[in-house]
């Protein structure tokens, strides 16, 4: 698959097993900041083999998993697609991840439109939903700025480091 310019400031590309090095080293750098606001990864995560053997399986998996670089090709994030195949309602759950060094830049923003711009050159699911902690405004904002609407009914519950976090659902339809 073709890399995805986004006016000079990120590339996305599909997850593949020769991405391992470079996301173990991003996955290590970031796991106590990605750990404050989703839960931790299993250790074998972070070994290199087994990433390498998680990789493989999650690029047979219908979900999609894409990678973000900056202009200088630096992986600064992760941006996924969950259920993309099997949603009834033609689909799918996005998710994000910016490495800590890099949040507040717009890189977040960034990917996620040009994952958007890709779903429609694609011919990808007819709608996106995404979830924002109430605590993480940021992401919130991320959304709205994408063309993301609350739904004021979709709410959901998750427990992270022994407290509960309230998840507001944003929808967003994908226009041809």
């Amino acid at each position: 698959m073709a890399t995805i310019p986004i006016p000079q400031t990120v590339h996305i590309h599909e997850l593949a097993e020769s991405d391992a090095i470079d996301l173990l080293k991003f996955e290590r750098a970031n796991k106590s900041f990605f750990e404050k606001w989703v839960p931790a990864r299993t250790e074998d995560y972070f070994e290199l083999e087994s990433l390498k053997e998680i990789i493989r399986e999650l690029v047979m998996d219908e979900d999609h998993f894409f990678l973000v670089r900056n202009e200088e090709y630096q992986l600064i994030g992760r941006i996924n697609l969950r259920a993309a195949g099997a949603s009834t309602d033609g689909g799918a759950e996005l998710g994000y991840r910016i490495g800590e060094a890099f949040g507040g830049k717009g890189f977040a923003k960034a990917s996620t439109l040009a994952l958007i711009q890709h779903l429609k050159a694609e011919g990808g699911p007819s709608s996106l939903i995404a979830f924002a902690a109430v605590n993480n405004p940021a992401s919130s904002s991320v959304l709205k700025a994408c063309g993301f609407q609350q739904d004021a009914t979709g709410t959901k519950s998750v427990q992270l480091n022994d407290q509960t976090l309230t998840l507001h659902k944003y929808t967003r339809l994908l226009e041809a």
